[in-house]
C-alpha cells in the first residue's frame, strides 16, 4: 500500500468518526437532560428560542444529515475517489 492510500484511509477513518459522533450527538443532545439546562444558563430572550421544539428539531435535523453523509460515504465511496475514474474496460 502507497503511502497515499494509507494516508487517504486515514483521513476517512477520521472523517468518518467524525461523522458519527457528532451526528449522534447532535441527534441525542437536544432531548437529554442537559439541554434544559443548559437554556437556563442563557438570556431569557434566547432561551426561549433555543427551547423552542422546532429549533430542538432543527439540531436533530443536522445530526440525521451528518449519519446520512455517513452512510453515503460508505455505500457510494466512488463518489470521493480522488484517483480519479476508472479505465474504462475494452
Amino acid at each position: 500500500m502507497s503511502a497515499v492510500r494509507g494516508l487517504r484511509l486515514l483521513l476517512l477513518i477520521v472523517y468518518a468518526s467524525y461523522l458519527t459522533n457528532v451526528g449522534l450527538f447532535l441527534i441525542m443532545l437536544p432531548w437529554s437532560e442537559v439541554w434544559p439546562r443548559f437554556v437556563l444558563l442563557l438570556p431569557p430572550a434566547i432561551g426561549i428560542v433555543v427551547d423552542a421544539p422546532a429549533l430542538r428539531g432543527a439540531v436533530t435535523a443536522f445530526g440525521c444529515l451528518h449519519l446520512a453523509l455517513l452512510l453515503l460515504e460508505i455505500l457510494r465511496p466512488s463518489l470521493t475517489d480522488v484517483d480519479g475514474p476508472d479505465e474504462p474496460v475494452r
